[in-house]
């Protein structure tokens, strides 16, 4: 290589590199952050227990829902109320132990002609809700399939993943299929706090298990809320 290309090609070196180096470039240079996440919100202290019958029949009043037509058209209205002692969902046994000494009750039922929407709320006076939390988990745990009590469908119970609702100690989430002349998804949730039990169930008249969870996840927020102002 002679002497005069040796000096260009050194020269060209000393030109581009400031252009590559420089530190107001360096400095411009695109950065990846983590983007920012808010904050969950921070549920309200839990009110004090229940001290009397009449306590809890006004909190299980206090928490029945007022579903809007922006849940579903058909839940404008509801369709039936009423104080009838039943009892919460326990699947594959009569009951769940503690419920027998619940203290008070209600239930309220949308009953369209597309979608099936019931809320029960019970109030126990001496019964913490996580007791019935974790009898009902017990269920689950062994609970696959069984005979709907005077029904005629056989129900299997699914376990959506991921759940419609996150499970935690006080969130309970499960579907069921139910199985007769036609197949019809049936989703759950059961909600605790404090002295209180609510349950809340939603099935599409068409069976879509989809369809189903999406709406259980849709009232999920106004549940909570609707629980956490009485207990």
């Amino acid at each position: 290589m002679s002497l005069r290309r040796t000096t260009l090609v050194f020269l060209s070196l000393l030109l581009l590199a400031p252009a590559a180096c420089t530190p107001s470039q360096a400095a411009e240079a695109p950065r990846w952050s983590a983007p920012a996440v808010s904050a969950s919100p921070t549920p309200p202290k839990p009110r004090p227990a229940p001290t009397s019958t009449t306590d809890v029949r006004n909190r299980v009043t206090g928490a029945m829902l007022n579903l809007s037509a922006e849940i579903h058209p058909e839940t404008a209205q509801y369709t039936d109320e009423n104080t009838t002692a039943w009892k919460l969902i326990s699947l594959c046994r009569s009951s769940l132990p503690s419920d027998v000494k619940r203290t008070a009750y209600r239930e309220r039922i949308w009953d369209g002609e597309s979608v099936w929407i019931r809320q029960y709320v019970v109030g126990y006076l001496k019964v913490p809700g996580r007791k019935l939390a974790d009898e009902l988990r017990s269920v689950l745990a062994t609970c696959k399939q069984y005979e709907v009590p005077d029904d005629g469908r056989t129900s299997t119970i699914l376990r959506p993943s991921p759940p419609p609702v996150p499970n935690g100690p006080d969130v309970i989430t499960f579907c069921e299929r139910l199985s007769g002349k036609s197949i019809l998804h049936q989703c759950t949730l059961v909600l605790v706090r404090g002295n209180f039990v609510m349950e809340v169930d939603t099935s599409m008249t068409n069976g879509d298990l989809a369809a189903g969870t999406a709406l259980i996840a849709k009232i999920a927020p106004l549940a909570v809320a609707a629980l956490e102002k009485v207990a």
